[in-house]
């Protein structure tokens, strides 16, 4: 019987899959389709996605990927007009200082283009290599689950035949439609849809017609047609959102031939010699989602199949792989017996605000000058209300019971060891080379400390738990410590984290800081603080 049965093959179930098998656990994973959808969706990973891909060990393969998706310019830029022809940058010097993102946190990683039809397979071929159990062309026909256990039938799309799996748990990584969410009877809290869209997928060497203009986005605003053009290698492969009116007009509208005629027109090159050929077609709108809950008994909600909203922002795919990273560690530590069941009810107050923030950002960003918070008279008040990307993916803080004294959540001006917060970043030296601080967390708890006199403390005492100790030398000597020796050359770790050299910070497994020795965390306490932040009861004083 698997530990977890994984509903869908998309990048969130890919990723659960992949962090899963990080942390141990057995895994099923099934999808109905049987190949990976080719229409474009998401296409940039932010940089807490590659920052968990590089925990998990498949950053070098997804930044392998994303070398291969832009065949001529760079990812960026956007330009607005009637056509493409005739469409006019927008200065985004504000955007990107310096040749990065405003707003972007320190890292050992950075953000990449790299378009899921090319990242699926990528994390699929993985997952098996890794020995997952991956299914595509299975479909999850029916489940029930109890006290102990999930029931689920799966059914062959191919051949019909049905089997009985059982797990312990389901997670539910099904889409926004997702079937699971509907048979549990989940309600969400919506917004509805201010703009309805074709996304078209399309084929046509345009490498001439842009080489001097390559963008991410440009908008279209013409008589004949309007919509949004999505660059996936700003060469011959294109995605193209044709806007449409629902009161007036249906999908069914708008046939193959009628689809190519208004792509030639945003194009706007009238030259019969430029062939068009449509490869796939889907209808969205500008809607939002988020479901009221992301847990009930032993099945969880992730993606997309937990919120729904538009691209804009690129945060959908993005908060997915957050939230099944922020769950994998938790349903390890349950299966391996070292939480109780009620570790896994942290999992919503930490991740469904994440869901209602991140949709709510999108819907700021529905005006194409809002999207690069450039003002005009008509988006003020959703240029007021945006948050920059690092506080949306990586400057949050979580307010739950894993975490040793429950801070209030919300986002922060700067990473500096809060507790409820991602590590902050720091490169340091060990045996001739550089790891972030990050490098150093997972798959278990992990203890920061300074090397000094106390240091052994700390150690001889987490050597009684699942936890990993690392002292942090500081300055340019090489003090061995007794353990693995690392060097914070520059001797920035007690300033950037506040603390004294003695002090220390007890890391969860997914980098986010659990405890601080200035916050109650001490020597003789740290066995009951990590019982407590794994039984969720009060640690004493």
């Amino acid at each position: 019987m698997p530990s977890v049965l994984i509903v869908g093959g998309g990048l969130a179930g890919l990723t659960a899959a992949l962090c899963l098998e990080y942390h141990g656990v057995d895994y099923v994973l099934v999808e109905r389709n049987t190949e990976p959808t080719v229409l474009p969706r998401s296409r940039g990973m932010h940089t807490r996605a590659v920052e968990i891909f590089r925990q998990i060990g498949v950053e070098d393969a997804v930044l392998a990927a994303s070398a291969t998706a832009l065949k001529m310019g760079r990812f960026g830029g956007a330009r607005t007009g009637r056509s493409i022809v005739d469409s006019e940058a927008l200065d985004l010097r504000h955007v990107y200082a310096g040749g990065a993102m405003v707003g972007a946190d320190e890292s050992p990683s950075a953000f990449c283009f790299c378009p899921q039809v090319l990242l699926e397979p990528v994390l699929r071929d993985l997952a098996e290599q890794r020995g997952g159990d991956i299914r595509f062309g299975t479909e999850l026909t029916a489940f029930t689950h109890d006290a102990d256990r999930v029931t689920a039938t799966l059914t062959d799309v191919t051949t019909g035949r049905a089997e009985t799996l059982h797990a312990d748990y389901l997670l539910a990584a099904d889409g926004g439609g997702s079937p699971v969410r509907t048979a549990l009877g989940i309600t969400s809290t919506t917004r509805p849809a201010t703009h309805h869209y074709l996304n078209l997928y399309f084929r046509a060497d345009l490498t001439d017609i842009v080489r001097d203009r390559t963008f991410s986005q440009c908008e279209i605003a013409g008589p004949e047609v309007s919509g949004l053009f999505l660059a996936k290698n700003n060469t011959d492969e294109w995605s193209f959102h044709l806007a449409y009116d629902p009161e007036r007009e249906s999908p069914r509208d708008y046939p193959d031939e009628r689809c190519t005629a208004l792509l030639r027109a945003a194009i706007g090159v009238d030259d019969p010699a430029l062939r068009v050929d449509l490869l796939a077609r889907g209808a969205w709108d500008t809607g939002t989602a988020v479901a009221d809950a992301y847990r009930v008994g032993r099945v969880f909600l992730a993606g997309d199949a937990a919120h729904r909203h538009a691209p804009w922002g690129g945060f959908g795919a993005n908060t997915g792989i957050a939230d099944v990273h922020n769950l994998a560690w938790k349903l390890a530590a349950v299966l391996r017996a070292e939480a109780p069941d009620t570790l896994l009810d942290t999992y919503e107050p930490e991740r469904r605000p994440r869901g209602l923030l991140v949709a709510e950002q999108a819907w700021l960003r529905t005006d194409f000058f809002a999207r690069y918070a450039i003002r005009t008279p008509d988006n003020a008040e959703a240029l007021a209300r945006q948050l920059d990307t690092g506080e949306i993916m990586t400057r949050y803080r979580y307010a739950s019971a894993a975490v040793h004294g429950a801070p209030a959540g919300d986002t922060v001006e700067a990473l500096a060891g809060q507790t409820g917060t991602r590590l902050p970043h720091l490169w340091l030296e060990r045996d001739g080379g550089r790891l972030s601080t990050l490098d150093l967390c997972g798959p278990g708890f992990t203890l920061l400390t300074g090397a000094d006199a106390q240091a052994g403390i700390w150690a001889d005492v987490a050597d009684d738990l699942p936890v990993t100790v690392h002292h942090i030398n500081y300055g340019k000597a090489d003090v061995d410590s007794g353990r693995t020796a690392l060097r914070d050359t520059e001797g920035a770790w007690p300033a950037l984290v506040g603390l004294a050299p003695h002090g220390a910070l007890l890391v969860r497994p997914d980098g986010f800081v659990a405890a601080r020795s200035d916050e109650g965390l001490t020597p003789e306490g740290l066995v009951s603080t990590w019982r407590a932040l794994n039984s969720l009861q009060e640690a004493p004083s």
